[in-house]
């Protein structure tokens, strides 16, 4: 029998049975428009993550206080100036580190009050934290030394409260009772950074927030430093260590962490929800697959005596397994075809959920390939018991 006479024959046998291929399908059709989500969820993530550590060099250390719901964190020594001075003098791997620490408190802006976080920095930060500023000046070290009060504004604050960013240069803001001179705005950032979004923060000189009291009990300082190279950063990460230990009595309470590190473990961990998404979307594939399996089994008991009379005119076993196997692989391809289409409503709308998703035609032509692959592997089996039919038993058969 030719190719052409076999897919003639598929073609009006799914379409005398249409609703019997939809209700078949609809396994496939759910696995390819699942398998297409998860991957999109996946990318989501991972673009995410590159995107809240691509202004972080994996150069970059942290010194933090380690969390512990018990600790009364007023009594525990704080890392200051002076400790971060010793540390950079002790230790040769160290290109620069800065002082830092988060607070919140009420602003006013042009007559509005509203919550800011504010972030204390002290030299360097800009350079270790990659935050570049797009209009006016950065912190000089007459502004760090002397505890001015000037301030450099988000990208996002300074363009709601200016309408544009440069406005914001030379006004003032309150901050408790003292007002602030605005001197710079921070380059728009979009991802969050390191604990804190940039965009939506205040920075201020780090002398300048201890003077004015804009601290409270919950700001625990925090050192960032940028290594040399990456081939140095175990023996920073243990100079840093010994000198914590010599100058802090409770030095055991703080983490040396490497921005390497944390990539890498985000990332591991994104991709391992992806794995477990795909795990599912494939057990979804695998009932389809069923589903389409018992269905051939279904057709080729109704159209045993077609296949009798088929294999009286001659028709070969091949020819037999060929047309079955390929109406499953045609179920498999509309199947995944309307899966795809469906994930073209369906994406839009995750965008209105908190799942970061990033769609790509790579998902969708793997989709298709799953979807396809399912149909072909389990309707081969069907397809093979209707070649392995005896013309006499399937004219016979009642």
């Amino acid at each position: 029998m030719r190719l052409i006479e076999i897919l003639r024959m598929i073609g009006i046998n799914l379409v005398q049975n249409k609703s019997k291929v939809l209700l078949t399908s609809l396994g496939i059709i759910i696995g390819t428009l699942t398998i297409i989500l998860v991957i999109a969820i996946g990318q989501g993530g991972e673009e995410q993550i590159a995107a809240q550590f691509s202004n972080m060099s994996a150069e970059t250390i942290y010194i933090n206080m380690s969390y512990s719901p018990n600790l009364n964190y007023e009594t525990v020594s704080h890392l200051n100036e002076e400790h971060l001075k010793q540390i950079k003098e002790e230790n040769s791997y160290l290109r620069m580190i800065y002082l830092r620490a988060i607070s919140y408190k009420m602003v006013t802006i042009k007559g509005d009050k509203k919550n800011f976080t504010i972030v204390g920095v002290t030299e360097g930060y800009s350079e270790i934290s990659n935050l570049l500023i797009t209009q006016g000046n950065d912190f000089s070290e007459e502004d760090m030394l002397d505890a001015k009060r000037v301030v450099v504004l988000g990208y996002n604050i300074a363009s709601e409260a200016f309408f544009e960013p440069e406005n914001a240069i030379g006004e003032f803001i309150r901050i408790g009772d003292y007002q602030y001179e605005i001197i710079g705005v921070l380059e728009k950032k979009s991802e969050g950074l390191q604990g804190f979004s940039p965009d939506e923060s205040i920075i201020i000189p780090f002398s300048t927030a201890e003077n004015n009291d804009l601290f409270d009990k919950y700001a625990i300082p925090q050192a960032v430093g940028l290594v040399i190279s990456t081939k140095e950063i175990k023996q920073a990460i243990n100079r840093i260590q010994s000198t914590l230990d010599y100058m802090l009595e409770d030095s055991s309470m703080y983490v040396i962490e490497d921005a390497g590190g944390r990539i890498d473990a985000a990332t591991a961990s994104a991709r391992m929800m992806k794995m477990l998404l795909i795990s599912i979307a494939t057990i979804v594939f695998v009932v389809g697959g069923i589903g389409i399996m018992n269905v051939l089994f279904v057709s080729v008991k109704e159209r045993t005596k077609e296949i009798g009379v088929l294999k009286a005119l001659g028709t070969s076993k091949r020819d037999i397994l060929l047309q079955f196997l390929l109406e499953s692989v045609g179920i498999g391809v509309f199947g995944g075809i309307v899966g795809v289409a469906m994930s073209y409503v369906a994406l839009p709308f995750m965008k209105y959920t908190d799942i970061p998703v990033a769609a790509s035609i790579n998902g969708q032509i793997v989709a298709l390939i799953f979807a396809v692959t399912t149909a072909g592997l389990f309707g081969f089996y069907p397809a093979y018991k209707a070649s392995e039919l005896k013309p006499i038993d399937a004219l016979n058969y009642e």
